[in-house]
């Protein structure tokens, strides 16, 4: 390529501070790595979404009425929620990110996604692989579909 045409090729997004990214994390190894390698990466003051999909529900009432441990729930959601989340943020807020956290229930891949097509980040990251029983010898089921499906970036960190 000559000069003027690296010059005039399409560039990608900016890595400027009113960058978004949504990092996937359950607390994991791999989530950890992934963590401090955006941190690394993206321009102090970006925007990081922490996600965390958690696969409990949380339903306070049945055909019984009003659930007893309906608050219990509650507090093991916050808890599970902030277990998955607090090494994670702590190394984005180090490196100068504004952070926020969003919780989703249900299956890990489809939620994920979901919260990309709504939030719109310019970047998703994700570990290789997470706290999930199967084991994939390559990519973990999350970012195997993400990669399939994300109409955003992904990066997954090996």
């Amino acid at each position: 390529m000559s000069q003027a045409e690296v010059e005039s090729a399409p560039q990608g997004p900016a890595l400027a501070p009113s960058m978004s990214a949504l990092v996937a994390t359950d607390g994991s190894d791999h989530a950890l790595k992934a963590a401090r390698f955006v941190a690394g990466i993206l321009p102090a003051g970006a925007e990081v979404r922490l996600l965390v999909v958690l696969s409990m529900e949380l339903q306070p009432r049945t055909y019984l009425g009003e659930l007893s441990d309906a608050e219990a729930r509650r507090a093991r959601i916050a808890e599970a929620t902030e277990e998955a989340v607090a090494e994670t943020r702590r190394i984005l807020e180090a490196a100068g990110h504004t952070v926020s956290v969003c919780r989703r229930f249900g299956n890990p891949p489809d939620e994920t996604l979901a919260e990309v097509v709504e939030s719109q980040p310019d970047l998703v990251v994700v570990g290789r692989r997470g706290l999930g029983r199967a084991s994939s010898v390559l990519l973990g089921s999350v970012s195997s579909y993400l990669l399939r499906h994300s109409p955003a970036p992904v990066l997954v960190v090996p």
